[in-house]
């Protein structure tokens, strides 16, 4: 009975022993860094046992069970870097292309067009970009920052008329801008005086008929009757509520 069991045991063990990967599977067959480097992972799906035999000397890979990490430093040597990662079972081999941009060819805004309250705050946009130094330029009350593949911009409350602003993003060729609207307190129509120029008179109070005659423009006030003598004629204001604010003059 022992000597049975231990037959049975070395048979298995045989067939384990001699078990082959028969296939190797990335998650991914394409790594690609930006100038600044970074840290990627790409899973490996196989029915077997695999090792990295081929990998470029600028990145350090690995492996963590079925999960292969790859890691690139900044890219400093004025070119574009490309190379492949070569994974090896048995007799089955997988390549995943890998390279590393060198200039900026990419930066794009997710949102081109922002607009604050009159409260202000702090709005976050995600950019795109396969740049490292992106250098940020601020026209108008605001604040802007980038780090990390967002843009953060903080506007302080506006107690004045609506103002716009710009930000512009640059990194080596590659430009990307985005407008920025600050509401204000103060309505933009108005100024913050509630009425704003008659549309019917064009602020002058009263109009004229072909025949020379003048009536009191009746859009702002004015009573719109005509007897021959100005006496008899009464004036608009040549003022009409501000159809923005609703003469609330914010």
């Amino acid at each position: 009975m022992k000597k049975s069991f231990l037959l049975l045991l070395t048979v298995l063990c045989f067939f384990c022993a001699c078990k082959k990967t028969t296939f190797i599977k990335p998650s991914t067959d394409t790594l690609s860094y930006p100038i600044q480097g970074g840290e990627e992972t790409v899973t490996i799906s196989s029915d077997g046992d695999w090792k990295v035999t081929i990998c470029p000397d600028w990145v350090k890979v690995e492996k963590q069970d079925s999960v292969l990490k790859c890691v690139v430093e900044e890219n400093k040597s004025g070119k574009l870097r490309k190379g492949k990662i070569l994974l090896k079972g048995d007799n089955v081999r997988k390549s995943i292309s890998v390279s590393q941009a060198y200039i900026c060819t990419r930066l794009n805004a997710a949102n081109t067009n922002l607009s604050f309250e009159k409260e202000g705050g702090t709005q976050t946009i995600d950019i795109d970009t396969d740049g490292g130094d992106i250098k940020v330029d601020v026209t108008g009350n605001m604040e802007a920052q980038y780090g990390n593949g967002k843009l953060t911009v903080k506007a302080p409350a506006n107690n004045g008329g609506t103002t716009s602003g710009k930000i512009t993003l640059t990194c080596d060729e590659q430009k990307a801008e985005i407008n920025v609207t600050l509401l204000g307190a103060i309505c933009p129509k108005c100024g913050g005086t509630g009425t704003v120029p008659c549309t019917r008179c064009g602020g002058r109070g009263y109009y004229s008929d072909s025949n020379g005659a003048e009536y009191g423009c009746t859009r702002c006030g004015g009573s719109g009757m005509c007897y021959g003598e100005m006496d008899d004629v009464r004036n608009g204001s040549g003022r009409m509520t501000c159809p923005v604010c609703g003469g609330r003059g914010s």
